[in-house]
């Protein structure tokens, strides 16, 4: 197992890798963007947990007072959808075989809206990642390699 530090407004927060038995596994929650050492970490990743907390339009007509909103949007915040799209086209190891994106916000995302800007850039990417979205309060699928 190996720790990466990850831009977030918490003290000393990581993300982390598992190696084992020829599989990697990778987990980054609670960012606010994707810096060059996360995405170092996540490379060679089978499957991949990667936060999509929320929708910008969303969360800028949202419940939150501003105050929050900045700190949600701001470099130690959390990834919206956007930028997970983004890392996707960009930056995601074409050998992931699932790619798993949660940690979405209650008031300030939905599922489908996740589902479909992370579809579009793997369709723009054109690899064949599968795309699972965990759902608030809903079990995921067991994972099988």
């Amino acid at each position: 197992m190996q720790s990466f530090t990850v831009p977030h407004d918490a003290v000393d927060p990581v993300g982390f890798t598992v190696s084992a038995q020829g599989l990697k596994f990778g987990l980054a929650m609670d960012l606010g963007y994707l810096p060059e050492s996360v995405k170092f970490h996540m490379r060679g990743c089978q499957l991949m947990v990667l936060e999509s907390n929320h929708d910008l339009d969303m969360l800028k007509v949202g419940p939150y007072p501003w105050s929050v909103k900045q700190r949600v949007m701001g470099r130690k915040g959390h990834l919206s959808n956007d930028l997970v799209g983004e890392f996707i086209v960009n930056d995601l190891d074409g050998g992931a075989q699932a790619l798993i994106l949660g940690h979405l916000s209650d008031h300030n995302n939905h599922p489908e809206i996740v589902r479909l800007v992370a579809d579009a850039a793997i369709q723009r990417r054109g690899i064949g990642t599968r795309l699972i979205v965990a759902e608030p309060r809903k079990q995921s699928e067991v994972f099988v390699f």
